[in-house]
């Protein structure tokens, strides 16, 4: 069966996501070589019946106040936009960002040198700062970012719930570590937080039986209630509603543990968030133990079991991954239960990437990903961390493929049709894949992944 794959996309995104001072000019990136590669449509209602086996491009209707405040603090939410004003502190506004005489300093990240402060080793901020300096500066652009960015996940949200697609992709996604009152690791907003309460929200639009759903996108702002907006067509059949999204669950790839998001839903036990990630002394967020599985308390407390972790050692490669899938990922996943899937795809463990902790090969996140979709659920693929941004793009573009059915082969040639300054991006090898590296040690052995694997033999989780 072809999959309906929806890819939300603009320029404004783009621009705005490339702003990001962790991951400069890396959406662009992303962007020109899934286009190029031919795996999406621009404009779906012109676009030849052969070409459907594409994704179709969605615009995203940009996060309001009201939107972004389901889940984050208002006065937080009202210094990112720029329209607090604090008697205590001075928070930037958009203008205030885009006309200073000095721009505010581009930050390295840990990435250019050994001698100074990896992104996985972020200095304690000041609460009262809302988070808003250090790894996360206030930056020329941040309201456009984060209406936008929160936006496109949760359109892709709302493509799903709603019936109009199997899978949605939001690349510029995927930011995990936000709290709801404090930026954190790079990450501003908390757009998948808002994108699973979209998720699990009352489908909007109904759908004529046996029809395939028309690309329109929102023309107002959706409403807030469950109620459809009265500027929707009528149906042109008697409509039936996709089936209401109850349980979803989380499942987190990046390098670093996914704490903003198993923080939002420690006591839910409709959202089950499973990390598998680094687990070291001092490693950034220093949270996602082993022992760590749900809100303290009672063991059968609402939410027990619901925020498990599957903690790694350093060198983590693609025979980790598949043994820790097989041994713990699968036997959640069947306990559970999910409607619904969201995907984060960081790439910050990929061979190459400035972080020097995992391993992964492309091969390995292709694996992820294909077992995921054969589960049949409907499922959201979010970006993530990623600071080689030529790998990032290698990686989006090969999952995108195998989200559409038809995965490229990893030898394919990087399309010689990008501008010359995208395409020498890609040197040495000039190809699609990201091999794992030679020589490096996985320090993931039978006795560590064995503590591992007991865990989740006995994990206890329950449906809700």
């Amino acid at each position: 069966m072809q999959r309906r794959v929806s890819y939300v996309h603009s320029d404004a995104l783009t621009q705005a996501a490339d702003r990001l001072p962790s991951n400069l000019g890396r959406a662009t990136l992303v962007d020109r070589l899934i286009s190029s590669l031919d795996l999406i449509i621009i404009d779906p209602d012109t676009a030849a019946p052969a070409e459907r086996g594409r994704a179709r491009t969605v615009p995203p209707q940009p996060a309001t106040r009201a939107d972004l405040v389901r889940f984050h603090d208002p006065r937080y939410i009202d210094a990112i936009l720029g329209t607090h004003d604090d008697d205590s502190s001075s928070s930037s506004s958009s203008s205030d960002a885009s006309s200073s005489s000095s721009p505010p300093p581009q930050p390295t990240f840990g990435l250019a040198s050994d001698s100074i402060e990896r992104p996985n080793k972020r200095r304690k901020t000041d609460t009262d700062t809302l988070g808003l300096q250090d790894d996360c500066p206030v930056f020329a652009g941040l309201p456009d970012y984060a209406r936008l960015v929160a936006g496109a996940s949760m359109t892709a949200a709302r493509e799903l719930r709603d019936g109009r697609a199997d899978i949605a992709i939001n690349w510029t996604g995927g930011r995990h570590h936000g709290k709801r009152g404090e930026a954190a690791g790079f990450c501003y907003v908390n757009d998948i937080v808002l994108a699973i309460m979209e998720l699990r929200s009352a489908p909007q639009r109904a759908l004529p039986p046996s029809s395939s759903p028309s690309p329109s996108p929102p023309s107002s702002p959706r409403p807030l209630d469950d109620a459809p907006s009265a500027s929707s067509p009528p149906p042109s059949a008697p409509a039936t509603y996709p089936s209401r999204i109850s349980r979803v669950l989380y499942l987190d790839l990046d390098l670093h543990h996914g704490d903003g998001v198993e923080s939002a839903f420690l006591a839910s036990p409709y959202v089950l968030t499973l990390s598998t990630h680094l687990h070291a002394p001092l490693f950034y967020p220093a949270t996602g133990a082993l022992e760590s599985t749900g809100p303290p308390g009672e063991p059968r407390a609402k939410g027990a079991y619901h925020a498990l972790n599957v903690p790694l050692e350093p060198g983590a490669g693609e025979d980790t991954l598949r043994r820790v899938w097989a041994s713990c990922v699968e036997r959640v996943k069947e306990a559970f239960q999910p409607d619904a899937v969201v995907l984060q795809l960081g790439t910050d463990g990929l061979a190459g990437d400035p972080c020097k902790e995992w391993n992964l090969s492309l091969s390995a996140l292709g694996f992820a990903v294909e077992r995921v979709l054969s589960w049949n659920k409907r499922t959201l693929l979010l970006g993530g961390g990623g600071y080689h941004s030529p790998n990032a793009a290698r990686a989006w573009a090969y999952l995108t493929s195998v989200a559409l059915g038809r995965p490229l082969p990893l030898d394919t040639p990087i399309p010689p049709d990008l501008p010359s300054s995208t395409y020498e991006l890609f040197g040495p090898d000039w190809t699609l894949d990201v091999p794992e590296a030679y020589g490096v040690r996985d320090r993931n052995g039978d006795e560590s992944l064995g503590r591992v694997e007991s865990a989740f033999e006995g994990s206890g989780v329950e449906l809700p």
